[in-house]
């Protein structure tokens, strides 16, 4: 993680240019027990009015979030939406100083009534047709200047009229001029395919659409893991990163074998702009010259972190360096840990719970790890402190101190949190907690666990997993010390 860390240091240097379809996002939040007179619908009592930049507004916030300048290039109404638009982007650290006001158009925005964490309805409004022969050539004008003075333009093309294709053959032209690392996020690629863009990013109906396939429900990478090359020469991309939802995403490269990412589960309604934080990652860090599998880590890395908040969103610089550096899945205060909990089961996690000293960590731990996290959708490792794990093991252990302890098991893809403790059982812990499943080794059996007869109390079962056989820290200490006898 370390060279990932040093890459996205030097995103502080690069200036990004972000042309596309502008929306102001509004969330009206509150609650709702009773239903109205006139028709069998809730009532809201909104409690909140919260207020994002969107669209391609939200990309050039994450851009910004991230640590790099960024130009903002579009199109907005003499209205209140686009009054509040440049306010929010303000707010964010975008200059909003190159969006063009045009006082024949309506700025888009998107409002969204939520009440007790439900989506129940989007009102949408603002123009939708193609911008004016003016406004277009003032559009194409400021391109021109600005784009000579990035290292990266981001397409966010929504097909709200401000992607014309006179401006599209502008960027053609100015592309093979000036080439550039040109990432697109848009509903119509193939309509940029004579760009020959870095990479494209169409998400998974927009995947099936270009692909002319049926829609699924589940099993969406399988479905799409074969057409690589094709998406490729549709598109005529240098590579393609196509998004899948809870599924993660696939990205494919020419010449190259296709990866995969996995993806954090969330919320439907905390997905918002997910997308957005996606484009503008990979962009940063194909910009800052990293290769295309570590710019799609990055891209799903900063996507986990903004899926985890609601509303429309961004991921900020510091988020993305904990999360990268494992520290977000360290808790060590009990409140922060039960705010965690709650949070979880208010989205109806199933919160998987198991402990050890993990003194050093082997495949029998890694395989453990991925079979218990298997049992739910979120894994907790409660982790012996250096004191706890001398009065089990003898006054020679612990090998690795408890810090080094905690970072390597945060660094599995598989654990969602450590959390330390000091005491020889985890009694305090799982009450915190409350597992739904407390996970130990077939070295173990119920009656073995003192911890038992608490989970169960508490709701939980207790589920023992297969030993994994020739595989221990004793073994690995003994073999060790054979050596340098």
């Amino acid at each position: 993680m370390n060279s990932n860390l040093s890459l996205i240091n030097t995103w502080k240097s690069l200036t990004i240019l972000v042309i596309g379809d502008v929306i102001l996002d509004c969330y009206l939040n509150g609650n709702a027990d009773r239903l109205c007179r006139e028709a069998p619908v809730p009532i809201v009592a909104v409690e909140q009015c919260q207020e994002f930049p969107g669209g391609a507004a939200n990309t050039a916030a994450n851009v910004a979030n991230m640590g790099a300048e960024v130009l903002m290039l579009s199109v907005i109404g003499a209205d209140i939406a686009g009054d509040r638009l440049k306010y929010v982007l303000k707010q964010r650290g975008v200059n909003p100083q190159h969006l063009i006001t045009d006082t024949d158009r309506s700025t888009l925005a998107k409002q969204r009534v939520v009440a007790d964490s439900q989506l129940l309805v989007r009102f949408d409004q603002g123009s939708t047709e193609a911008i004016s022969t003016d406004t277009e050539q003032q559009l194409i004008q400021n391109l021109t200047q600005l784009f000579v003075q990035c290292d990266a333009i981001i397409i966010s093309d929504y097909n709200y009229g401000i992607l014309t294709p006179a401006v599209i053959q502008t960027l053609s032209e100015l592309q093979s001029k000036y080439p550039r690392v040109l990432v697109i996020d848009s509903k119509n690629l193939k309509t940029y395919r004579s760009l020959k863009p870095t990479a494209v990013k169409p998400n998974y109906a927009e995947t099936t659409q270009l692909l002319k396939l049926p829609k699924q429900s589940s099993q969406r990478a399988e479905q799409i893991l074969p057409y690589g090359d094709h998406l490729l020469s549709l598109t005529g991309a240098e590579m393609v990163a196509v998004t899948l939802d809870y599924e993660g995403a696939l990205l494919f490269e020419r010449n190259q074998s296709p990866c995969r990412t996995t993806a954090r589960p969330a919320p439907q309604n905390q997905t918002s702009g997910a997308g957005d934080t996606y484009i503008s990652t990979l962009a940063l860090a194909l910009a800052a010259g990293a290769p295309a599998h570590t710019a799609a880590l990055l891209a799903a890395a900063a996507t986990a972190v903004v899926v985890q908040q609601p509303g429309t969103t961004t991921c900020r610089f510091e988020q993305l360096h904990q999360f990268l550096n494992g520290s977000d899945k360290l808790l060590t205060d009990a409140s922060d840990l039960a705010a965690k909990i709650q949070r979880h089961r208010a989205m109806g996690d199933r919160i998987v719970f198991t402990n050890g000293c993990f003194d050093i960590l082997h495949p029998g731990h890694a395989t453990y790890l991925a079979q218990a996290k298997a049992l739910g959708s979120i894994l907790i490792v409660g982790v012996n402190s250096d004191e706890s794990v001398r009065r089990l093991k003898g006054p020679e252990r612990p090998v690795n101190p408890l810090a080094d302890r905690l970072t390597i098991l945060a660094a599995l893809e598989s654990v969602d949190y450590v959390v330390p403790f000091a005491d020889s059982t985890p009694h305090d812990l799982i009450r915190i907690i409350c597992p739904d499943i407390y996970v130990k080794g077939g070295d173990y059996t119920r009656e073995m666990l003192p911890e038992a007869d608490l989970v169960e109390s508490l709701g939980g079962v207790v589920e023992i997993l297969p030993f994994v056989g020739d595989r221990s820290t004793t073994r690995i200490i003994r073999q060790i010390c054979a050596i340098y006898r």
